[in-house]
């Protein structure tokens, strides 16, 4: 599935801490225990698999993708590549040591473990491969550029150097896609089927709100990342996710209620503000001036009620739900 707007980070997959205990026996009771026990090994070796799969992407996707538009950015034609006539030249980010390492070892322990999931395992596979593949050449383009060689030679090996580095990033983007899209329907299936667990063991706690309001924004996000979405159905939405919001706020207990849980809610304060501002824009058909264009892709000064501010205060809410 193709989406308008990606999210930059990727919503670490809760884990369940619950107790369950038991083996085989006769009794109802225990032997309800033991499967309880068994289901709950399986959703935590599932988390564990996911979340190295997501750790990998978090640390290294989105700064490769913003490095490719700053190589891209001051070309004329980005497919042709420079001319030799520019002023000067920016090169692509360098694949950043630490997150490849790190996609090594996350990966490759992600892809030996249980449950083997076929689609995301091989989407994985080749993320890696094509991640790797990029590496030398993005290096290579960022090294020429920041030492300013351009100066000597006129752009000569600029030139030389494009057609191989973007098609190595073509297949980087297209895999990235690929594994993106794989890892976010699992993580969501898993992180659903681990609410209705977590509920019927625990009931309604502080884990429980924030995943399901994690859950509930992203949704709202992916509804309204286009101008064309049923603004009814877009009014009930963030109603729905407000009534959680309120919900969260008068259940989570005076013990729970440590800093970390106030930010989050802070967050979604923001979240809910702007998802409205969203419906506001579209129900009442407000055009974007020519200013909120050129602060559209703006991380700060995206304009209110635009998909890039709500995608925006969503990372920002991931960000704090992943510190919680």
């Amino acid at each position: 599935m193709k989406h308008a707007v990606r999210t930059a980070t990727m919503a670490v997959s809760i884990a369940l801490a619950l107790s369950a205990c038991g083996s085989k026996s006769a009794d109802p009771a225990k032997a309800e225990a033991a499967a309880a026990s068994e289901q709950l090994d399986a959703q935590e070796a599932l988390t564990v698999k996911l979340n190295d799969y997501i750790d990998c992407y978090n640390a290294i996707d989105a700064d490769q993708h913003r490095g490719i538009d700053t190589y891209t950015g001051w070309m004329k034609d980005p497919e042709a590549g420079p001319t030799g006539k520019e002023q000067r030249g920016y090169g692509p980010r360098p694949v950043d040591s630490y997150g490849l390492k790190k996609c090594d070892e996350t990966v490759n322990r992600a892809l030996a473990a249980e449950p083997k999931l076929p689609a995301l395992d091989a989407a994985a596979k080749d993320y890696l491969a094509q991640l790797h593949a990029l590496e030398p050449l993005a290096k290579e383009a960022h090294d020429y550029y920041s030492r300013e060689d351009f100066e000597d030679d006129n752009f000569a090996k600029g030139k030389q150097m494009h057609a191989p580095l973007m098609a190595a990033w073509g297949a980087f983007a297209a895999s990235s896609e690929t594994f993106s899209d794989e890892l976010e329907k699992q993580n969501d299936q898993a992180q659903r089927e681990q609410l209705a667990a977590l509920e019927k063991a625990e009931g309604r706690t502080l884990e429980f709100y924030r995943l399901s309001m994690m859950l509930e924004a992203k949704s709202l996000v992916e509804f309204m990342s286009e101008d064309t979405f049923d603004v009814a159905e877009g009014e009930k939405r963030v109603a729905a996710f407000n009534a959680l919001s309120d919900e969260a706020h008068a259940k989570v207990k005076p013990e729970q209620n440590n800093a970390g849980w106030s930010t989050f809610e802070m967050s979604a304060e923001s979240f809910r503000r702007q998802a409205k501002e969203r419906v506001a824009r579209v129900r009442d058909k407000k055009p974007y001036s020519k200013l909120e264009i050129q602060w559209m892709d703006n991380p700060t000064l995206a304009p209110g009620g635009s998909p890039t501010k709500l995608l925006n205060t969503y990372n920002d809410l991931v960000q704090r739900s992943n510190q919680l």
